[in-house]
């Protein structure tokens, strides 16, 4: 597949707008609303998600080893969208829209088919990127485009409800009746640009699983990225599981203050994905990607010093955030693209779709452990949702959401720091590959 045009990389990324959108919902606004509107305990409802997430990063492989063997005239990524996205957006109504009254059962049910129709449509959509560029620097290029429509995605998120409820205080069933109108209508439109734009891939794979799967100890660049960037979304997942409470209840901040918070941190990290991409060019995406990581989860602690500023105070400190959180979207799937090219070089297939997969089963296995170590840890603490806390039982719940991020991203840092795979290397594999006629020429 060729390196696509301006219009067509666009047009590939507009799918990204409403999965972010999504995203948002499922890490920073779903957790609290179980927790507190529902009545389930939260322990229960931390659990629950571990387990839905869990199973979520576990069926990954199989739809992605599934996804690299679909042969159609679409191609192989695209029936799945086709597929995907109607049952996502069932999904969408059950998980974000949910009856009065559910029960545990429903929670976890619900959450199980949700997280399938996600990765029909997730996986499939993220390895198209490594399939349309091949160069380092092209794939940067692409991959950026595409979590810029992410950023885009996340601050539609926070600026329609600040919007549709100006000078209200939203509840969280509000807020997430509006995210889930918004999807029923982007969704489809964006799945009709990736059609319209994006060539049709390569034909299937043919490699075997038990082949396929070798990637894991054959591949040391991927071992060690999927280890650093584990971590650093493991620290960033327990702080997205009680950031709503870090606010509303640790900085003395209303329901509508944490909308302006997140829409000036994502603002701010827009604004801030050209730095980040002048320092991958300068050094390599996976230093930029330690410093930024370590640097964002580091700072959080700082919080710890704006109970009771204000909102204007607090969003200079959310602002910082931003520029430096932009990196952690972007470099690592263009990371993983660059370790398929090495796993050929070592003889193994070009299985894009499997790689992102181990990528997901990662990200969404730390988002998981996560929330599912986030919301316990809190309540052990004696915080409480929805109730009057004491001052001890707030700072304790700071203490889990600002401190533990940090320390769990250290040895994350300095695995992704240590990353091998430098442009110079991977640009190295990837001549000796052209001369194999096991890839196309293409723009670095």
């Amino acid at each position: 597949m060729e390196t696509l045009s301006n219009w067509r990389t666009f047009g590939y990324a507009t799918l990204a707008v409403p999965l972010s959108m999504l995203m948002m919902q499922l890490i920073v606004y779903l957790p609290p609303f179980y927790a507190t509107v529902t009545g389930l305990d939260i322990a229960t409802v931390g659990f629950v998600f571990l387990l839905a997430r869990a199973w979520d990063a576990i069926i990954d492989p199989a739809i992605g080893y599934m996804s690299d063997r679909t042969n159609s005239r679409l191609g192989r990524r695209k029936p799945w969208l086709l597929v995907g996205v109607p049952l996502l957006l069932i999904g969408v109504h059950a998980f974000l829209q949910p009856p009065e009254g559910i029960s545990t059962t429903y929670l976890f049910i619900t959450a199980l088919c949700f997280y399938v129709a996600l990765t029909m449509v997730q996986i499939p959509y993220l390895s198209m990127a490594a399939e349309i560029a091949r160069g380092y620097h092209a794939r940067t290029h692409i991959v950026s485009v595409r979590e810029a429509g992410t950023m885009a995605g996340n601050l539609l998120a926070t600026s329609v409800p600040l919007i549709i409820f100006a000078g209200m205080q939203p509840s969280l069933r509000e807020i997430l009746d509006v995210f889930a109108n918004a999807l029923y209508i982007l969704m489809p439109l964006a799945v009709i640009a990736v059609m319209f734009s994006v060539p049709v891939g390569q034909a299937a794979s043919t490699t075997p699983f038990a082949t396929a799967i070798r990637v894991i100890p054959r591949n040391g660049p991927l071992r060690r990225l999927l280890a650093g960037t584990f971590l650093l979304w493991l620290g960033g997942s327990v702080y997205n599981a009680l950031v709503l409470f870090v606010v509303e209840a640790g900085l003395g901040l209303p329901s509508g203050g944490f909308l302006w918070l997140v829409f000036v941190q994502y603002v701010f990290g827009l604004a801030g994905l050209p730095f980040w991409l002048w320092v991958a060019r300068r050094w390599s995406r996976h230093r930029a990607l330690a410093i930024g990581g370590l640097a964002f989860l580091g700072a959080l602690p700082v919080l710890f010093l704006f109970p009771g500023t204000g909102l204007v105070a607090t969003a200079c400190v959310f602002a910082a955030l931003g520029i430096v959180s932009s990196v952690i979207w972007v470099m690592p799937p263009a990371l993983v693209s660059d370790t398929i090219e090495f796993g050929m070089w070592r003889g193994l297939g070009d299985d894009a779709a499997l790689y992102m997969a181990l990528y997901n089963f990662g990200h969404k296995m730390a988002a998981a452990v996560g929330v599912g170590l986030a919301l316990p840890l809190a309540g052990l603490a004696g915080f409480a949702p929805g109730t009057e806390n004491t001052a001890q039982s707030v700072n304790n719940m700071m203490i889990v959401a600002l401190c533990l991020p940090g320390l769990i991203a250290i040895p994350g840092a300095w695995l992704l720091w240590t990353h091998r795979l430098s442009p110079k290397t991977h640009e190295w594999i990837r001549q000796r590959l052209i001369r194999r006629g096991k890839l196309a020429e293409q723009n670095p």
